[in-house]
């Protein structure tokens, strides 16, 4: 009998026991992780701290880029005036950033350098080369380092780790300058153009008058200030906003009358004449945003109520009857037309900012003559006065930072491209009469000597002249571009005073006048009454007497009466010149940190 037992299979020599291999396993994997954690918390650590230096990097050398202002590096680093010394001034700077680091207590230096364009400044052996103690510098590079405790440098083998970043900034300069200013050369002809003007876009009743005038020409009213009037938080939001004028003129009246100047109810009397017209700051100044220059910017009073006035009219033309009454001609029926479109004549910004001139056209017609005579020859005339300016443009190309001395000026640099200016004055004359005054005969025969030695039937006693002729004077100005220089206390002596790319007014004069026109017939008659042949050559010679006289009598007060009360007081009150226009400067803004690197 077989038994079940024999089936039984017999133990293997291989087996053994395998008891605790897991164990061990998990042993070396969790010695492995717990290497690969220590490298991972204590680069994560590193890398914080490298985070930390270069924002506190970032942030002290903005703090030292504030320091640059056109001073020395001997300066910069003494100090005085009210203003630290750069040791100081990084010691404040590194205790107020560096609260909140990892590892241990900051080192921190700061170098004194020149900075291209680029960003680059140069070093010797990966430390940047500073400028000479007399040189000024334009940048400052900023290192900060720090020593980091690694957590598990018992694990890892290395206890700490330095870290270090730098950072580069340089001293963003801006500066704020305008062309023309209606203030600058306001006097009693240019109020006189200007009241009219003002109340015309007005509608009248606004009482402006040259005391009025002047008083707001004298003061100054700060952006900011009327920014905050407004509760708005920055210039960049003034300037960007779209604001009712009269609220506007409102602000600027409050703030004028809390720096004590008496004439800025004169502004709350325009705000109720403007109403509810809403105005684009922007085109009253302009700035690039975070310019430094425009949150120190003034505007002078008179120039913020004119911009404003104008710029709530916009492009409308004007029939301003009050303008004709500057003219102190004979006559009636003047009629005029004006379109000024006032632009952004102030900006502030930076190098490459433009600012423009006003656009002007002008026109003075009607009839101008009555009950005169020319060498006793009835006349009646009309006049045509045309005044025509395109906007000038100027463009700030430097600004320079320094110490308002002689040695060592402030000042911009606008290169001005003027626009097209152009005037001219037509005078149209009627004549129809006769002459027998033995005076007037001889003035219209002089230099004709075959007639005046004529005797008998043929000795001229009177001359009927009958027709018209125009004559016309034109005068303008070509654009051009030159730069206006302005470098206080040397050229100009201080702020308040502009810089002219001109060489002085346009003006009308009889120097070239030519004739648009003649249809003049001449008749001589001797003492009987009988006519006396005339040649060709000879009636040329009486009308040229004629015009001569027409030219001295007739269109030189005209012309002078049109420089004096219309044409010198509106392109002074533009800022026009001859070939330029004036540019006024405000001191620059120098200390504008800018982190380049």
């Amino acid at each position: 009998m077989t038994t079940r037992t024999g089936l039984l299979r017999a133990p293997r020599r291989g087996d053994r026991d395998e008891h605790g291999a897991v164990a061990l396993l998990v042993a070396i994997v969790m010695t492995l992780l717990l290497a690969v954690s220590a490298f991972a918390i204590d680069l994560g650590m590193e890398r914080a701290g490298r985070r930390d230096m270069q924002a506190l990097a970032d942030m002290v050398a903005l703090d030292m880029g504030r320091m640059i202002d056109g001073r020395t590096r001997a300066q910069l680093e003494a100090g005085g005036s009210g203003e630290p010394s750069a040791a100081s001034q990084l010691s404040a700077s590194v205790s107020r950033n560096s609260g909140e680091t990892l590892g241990d207590a900051p080192t921190v230096r700061a170098y004194w350098v020149k900075v291209a364009a680029d960003g680059t400044y140069p070093s010797a052996g990966g430390v940047p080369v500073q400028v000479a103690s007399t040189e000024a510098p334009n940048g400052v590079v900023v290192t900060a380092g720090t020593s980091i405790a690694f957590a598990l440098g018992g694990i890892t083998g290395t206890s700490s780790g330095s870290v270090q970043r730098s950072a580069v900034a340089t001293a963003e300069e801006s500066a704020c300058f305008s062309l023309g200013s209606y203030a600058a050369r306001l006097d009693a002809s240019s109020s006189a153009l200007l009241n009219p003007i003002l109340n015309g876009i007005l509608g009248g009743g606004a009482n402006l008058d040259v005391l009025s005038y002047t008083g707001l020409a004298n003061a100054n009213v700060s952006l900011l200030d009327i920014a905050t009037q407004l509760g708005l938080g920055s210039v960049d939001q003034l300037l960007s906003s779209n604001i009712n004028a009269g609220t506007f003129l409102i602000a600027a009246a409050n703030v004028l009358q809390a720096d004590g100047t008496s004439n800025a109810d004169i502004l709350n009397l325009v705000a109720a004449k403007l109403g509810g017209v809403s105005i684009d700051l922007g085109d009253l100044v302009s700035a690039e945003p975070g310019a430094g220059a425009a949150e120190t910017a003034t505007i002078n009073a008179l120039d913020l109520l004119t911009g404003t006035i104008l710029i709530a009219n916009g492009t409308n033309a004007l029939s301003i009857p009050g303008l004709a009454t500057n003219l102190p001609l004979s006559g009636t029926g003047l009629t005029t037309s004006l379109s000024l479109i006032e632009k952004a004549r102030r900006r502030c910004g930076k190098k490459g900012s433009a600012a423009e001139t006003a656009q002007l056209a002008l026109s003075i017609n009607g009839n101008i003559l009555s009950s005169q005579s020319v060498l006793g020859v009835p006349v009646t005339g009309t006049t045509k006065t045309s005044i025509t300016a395109a906007s000038a443009k100027g463009t700030l190309t430097d600004i320079i930072c320094g110490s308002e001395t002689a040695a060592d000026p402030s000042g911009e640099d606008v290169s001005v491209t003027s626009g097209v200016v152009g005037a001219s004055t037509e005078l149209n004359v009627s004549l129809n009469g006769a002459t027998n005054a033995t005076g007037n005969v001889n003035s219209l025969l002089s230099g004709i000597t075959s007639l005046l030695n004529l005797l008998g039937l043929n000795k001229i006693a009177s001359i009927t002249i009958t027709g018209s002729v125009g004559l016309k004077v034109v005068t303008g100005d070509p654009s051009t571009i030159k730069t206006a220089q302005i470098r206080v206390p040397n050229s100009p002596v201080d702020w308040d005073h502009g810089v002219s790319t001109g060489s002085g007014d346009l003006g009308l004069n009889t120097a070239s006048v030519t004739t648009t026109s003649n249809t003049l017939v001449v008749t001589a008659k001797n003492f009987l009454g009988l006519n006396v042949s005339l040649n060709a050559t000879q009636s040329l010679g009486i009308i040229t007497n004629l015009l001569s006289s027409v030219t001295s009598s007739l269109l030189d007060p005209l012309l002078t009466a049109v420089n004096n009360n219309l044409l010198h007081p509106l392109y002074d009150l533009l800022g026009l010149t001859v070939g330029g226009a004036d540019v006024y400067g405000e001191r620059p803004y120098c200390s504008n940190p800018l982190l380049v690197g």
